[in-house]
């Protein structure tokens, strides 16, 4: 056995992405002790491959470092220095493929792969870690509680949701890159298990997905069209004597609240504990309003029909419900 595989070997058996990443850098220029009857584009292709394997893998540690992703908003994360890695990583694998034999393009293209993996990986923690995410959510609780300005907290939720669609859609091309990797042969080449990647991921993956779960929410409920937006018009229509009209818009909103506050509900259940209270707090704001919207529509119904005692009855209890949407955060 050459140094080069004892190294990986012994590496592989800390199980451990940061002692890989020590044990690797080391690597670089091992097969210079291999023997003189190999070549110099060999020996030049073997150091590259192996001074690919640890720069990936220092970036690795870089996430394995981040620490607990149950309070995401907590973790520092600078993608900088990870992101330079990949980049030497793919300098070296040039080198790697055009001073290696056919015999060894398997391995160029696993150790590009797990470059891939954890580029994508590394842009999603990007989006997960942002602390102005939760800057957003209180922009918008605070609209939707004091009924403030609905349209400015309707685009910041509409962007934000879209910037983690796109995280979401960035984890799981990285994942399928994941699970499409040799196992051993990343093993052999890096010293890395592929369930402690399949680990990382998949506690990244639930991270992410919370977040889309409550953007998504908020999103909906601030929508122009069928949220907030149908709300305001319905309110408008009853105050205009359109009753018909309005109890259409009213319950176009009790369904969009009522679908966002069980997507919020469910999602409950798997968030990072660090965003359990924005769960509850969403889920508190949706349910009120969906029961303002839906004795709202009842007012309407009840005025279209002749009957204005109810028709004030139930558009005192839509208000009530309203004005109660300012206690979800307390």
């Amino acid at each position: 056995m050459n140094r080069r595989q004892y190294l990986t070997r012994t590496c592989a058996s800390t199980g451990l992405l940061a002692s890989v990443a020590g044990c690797l850098g080391d690597l670089g220029g091992s097969s210079d002790a291999d023997g003189g009857d190999a070549d110099v584009d060999s020996r030049a292709g073997e150091r590259a491959i192996d001074r690919a394997a640890g720069k990936l893998n220092e970036a690795a540690q870089s996430l394995s470092e981040l620490g607990d992703l149950g309070n995401p908003e907590d973790v520092a994360f600078d993608p900088a220095e990870p992101r330079t890695r990949i980049s030497e990583a793919r300098d070296h694998l040039e080198t790697a493929e055009s001073e290696l034999g056919e015999d060894r393009q398997a391995d160029v293209e696993t150790l590009r792969s797990y470059a891939d993996a954890l580029e994508g990986l590394i842009d999603v923690t990007v989006i997960v870690t942002d602390d102005t995410v939760s800057d957003d959510i209180d922009t918008v609780t605070t609209a939707i509680e004091e009924d403030g300005d609905i349209e400015t907290a309707s685009q910041t939720a509409h962007g934000r949701y879209q910037d983690i669609s796109a995280a979401t859609d960035r984890f799981e091309a990285a994942n399928a890159t994941i699970q499409d990797l040799d196992g051993d042969r990343l093993e052999t080449l890096t010293g890395v298990a592929l369930t402690e990647l399949e680990e990382g991921a998949n506690a990244l993956g639930s991270a992410v997905a919370s977040l889309e779960t409550l953007a998504a929410a908020y999103d909906s409920t601030l929508d122009t069209d069928a949220g907030y937006g149908a709300l305001e018009r319905g309110r408008a229509g009853f105050e205009n004597g359109s009753y018909e009209a309005a109890q259409t818009e009213f319950e176009t909103a009790e369904s969009t609240f009522a679908n966002a506050r069980s997507d919020l509900e469910s999602g409950t259940e798997n968030a990072p504990e660090g965003l359990v209270t924005y769960f509850e707090t969403a889920a508190c704001q949706t349910r009120r309003l969906a029961t303002a919207a839906g004795a709202f529509a009842d007012a309407a119904g009840a005025a279209a029909s002749g009957d204005p005692i109810t028709a004030r009855d139930r558009k005192d209890d839509g208000e009530a419900a309203l004005e109660k949407i300012g206690t979800c955060t307390n």
